[in-house]
């Protein structure tokens, strides 16, 4: 019993060891860069740059016009990073586009794991990468 106790008190004590989480809202730059009639398949991307920005980039977007929207709530806790995306399709009938790019300029240089979430296409992608110039990764997003 006293044992027991023990192992009770020394959990309790235990300092908590998870980071607290920022939170950024960003809109995404809307593009349409697939010129052809194929379908092309939904992924994400990560480009960094030589002056520490990361560049994420989701390309496969459909439904959105050029007066919709394409935004992203990033949830960074230490080296995790989850994105939930949310698509607003626009209302005006303007052309279509396919791709969003948003700048996550508050990285440091270190490695990240990113998920990504698209609630709108029940879709998700997980990578991992480091900010350092010149890296690229990329993932599909799957269903």
């Amino acid at each position: 019993m006293f044992l027991v106790a023990a192992a009770i008190v020394a959990f309790l004590a235990k300092p908590n060891t998870t980071k607290e989480a920022s939170e950024y809202l960003l809109g995404g730059a809307l593009s349409r860069e697939d010129n052809s009639d194929d379908e092309k398949e939904p992924a994400v991307s990560i480009d960094c740059d030589d002056s520490g920005c990361v560049w994420l980039r989701r390309t496969g977007i459909e439904g959105v016009d050029a007066s919709g929207a394409v935004s992203a709530k990033i949830v960074v806790r230490g080296n995790n990073i989850t994105v939930y995306e949310r698509l607003t399709e626009g209302r005006y009938g303007d052309g279509p586009i396919d791709t969003a790019l948003f700048s996550l300029d508050f990285l440091n240089a270190d490695r990240y794991w990113l998920r990504y979430e698209s609630e709108a296409t029940n879709r998700t992608a997980t990578l991992s990468f480091r900010n350092i110039p010149g890296y690229h990764s990329q993932a599909p997003l799957k269903q």
